[in-house]
């Protein structure tokens, strides 16, 4: 709970200090709209909320002009990015990876007997299989762009009231940098995933070999105001590819 209230308040300093900068009128009344959920709406509700704001307030922090879009359903990117003269435009969405193993009410007698018997193998391959098919689904909201895009993939992993403390597995980070470089290259209208996880911990790496597109960086639990888990994939094989500048401004503020 005490993260959960300092998520909380972080999200909210973010919001005030992103409002001050974004001036223009599409940023300032897309702020509104997203300030108004986060005092209205629960948890769940507002996950998408808050990772847009997160999100905006990452980039911003990483050397980035940032500006709102405005939301209108269709097919557009939530955040629109400059370094100097050179734009790109950032789609952000929400999973979880365990909400349908644990259910709306935590852990079940059946959901304990699911974790003990298939173990974190078996929620990481549901955290993936959920990632491949919402980097599909965006590909094609996506594919008009005549610019780079980057795909900020936030997974608040939120635990319900009746769920156990430290319920969420921990990922393997090596296997998912692979996918997401073998699966980029087959989605070149995206410039490179950005992925943010706020409950999941790392699991202990086998080796020490690196994928060279992709960058990591992981957090005790303590740290409550940092996701425990933040990684960048970069597309060598985009379209429309971001700058090297723009990556390693990336890349420092992971």
């Amino acid at each position: 709970m005490m993260r959960k209230r300092a998520f909380k308040q972080t999200v909210r300093q973010q919001w005030a200090h992103i409002f001050s900068i974004c001036s223009d009128a599409e940023s300032q009344q897309r702020l509104a709209v997203l300030r108004e959920q986060l005092d209205r709406f629960s948890d769940k509700e507002v996950a998408s909320s808050q990772a847009e704001i997160e999100t905006a307030h990452f980039l911003m922090q990483a050397g980035f002009s940032v500006s709102f879009l405005e939301a209108t359903g269709g097919r557009t990117a939530d955040l629109q990015c400059y370094d100097g003269t050179h734009r790109f435009f950032v789609e952000i969405t929400v999973i979880q990876s365990t909400q349908s193993v644990l259910g709306k009410t935590g852990f079940t007698r059946a959901s304990s007997e699911i974790l003990s018997e298939t173990g974190d193998d078996f929620f990481e391959d549901v955290f993936v299989r959920r990632l491949l098919a919402r980097m599909s689904e965006k590909a094609k909201q996506l594919e008009r762009y005549c610019a780079p895009v980057l795909l900020a993939v936030s997974v608040p992993d939120i635990l319900f009231e009746k769920g156990r403390s430290g319920a969420v597995p921990p990922l393997d980070l090596q296997r998912i940098a692979g996918m997401l470089v073998g699966v980029l290259a087959d989605v070149p209208q995206f410039s490179g995933v950005l992925l943010t996880c706020w409950n999941a911990p790392a699991r202990e790496l086998r080796n020490p070999i690196r994928i060279r597109q992709v960058h990591w960086v992981t957090r005790p639990p303590h740290d409550t105001s940092q996701p425990r888990i933040r990684l960048l994939a970069n597309n060598a094989f985009a379209t429309y590819g971001l700058t090297a500048r723009e990556v390693v401004l990336l890349k420092r503020a992971l």
